[in-house]
This record gives structure tokens, sequence and C-alpha cells, in this order.
């Protein structure tokens, strides 16, 4: 095989290599495309579902003081009891 046989194989060798590069670059930039856009529409889902997470949180949240408060109420009156029965 003389030199320029071996440059003619090189260079095909290259352009086919070329080739392979571009077309797997453009499908990887697609398939990067088509994710980007489902996560967008996911976020967007996910945001939509969070308003009524909020909700129920601050509404826990309202619950959980009520209860605590009470609970000091019943111990000031239990306390109160206490006085009551000891005079």
């Amino acid at each position: 095989m003389t030199i320029d046989e071996r440059l003619e194989a090189l260079k095909q060798s290259l352009e086919l290599w070329s080739h392979m590069h571009k077309a797997a670059s453009k499908e990887y930039w697609e398939m990067f495309r088509a994710n980007e856009e489902r996560f967008r529409a996911d976020e967007e889902m996910f945001h939509a579902d969070d308003m009524p997470f909020r909700a129920n949180e601050e509404r826990l949240a309202q619950l959980m003081d009520t209860r605590e408060r009470l609970g000091r109420i019943l111990e000031k009156h239990g306390h109160r009891l206490d006085d009551l029965e000891r005079q």
C-alpha cells in the first residue's frame, strides 16, 4: 500500500468518523431538547400541585398552634381546680 493509498484511506476514515459524530451530536441535542421540554412540563405540574400542599401545611401549623394553646389553658384550669380543692 502506497503512502497516497494510506492517506486516502485515512481521509475516508476521518470523513466517516466526522459524519458519525455529526449524526450522534444531532441525536444528542434532539434528546436534550426533548428532555428539557419534559422537565419544564414536569416542573409546571409540580408547582401547580404545590399550592394545595402549602395550604395543608398552613392548616396543620394553625391546628398545632391551637392545640398548644388549648393545652396551656387546660393546664392553668387544672392548677386552679387544684387550688380550689385545697381551700
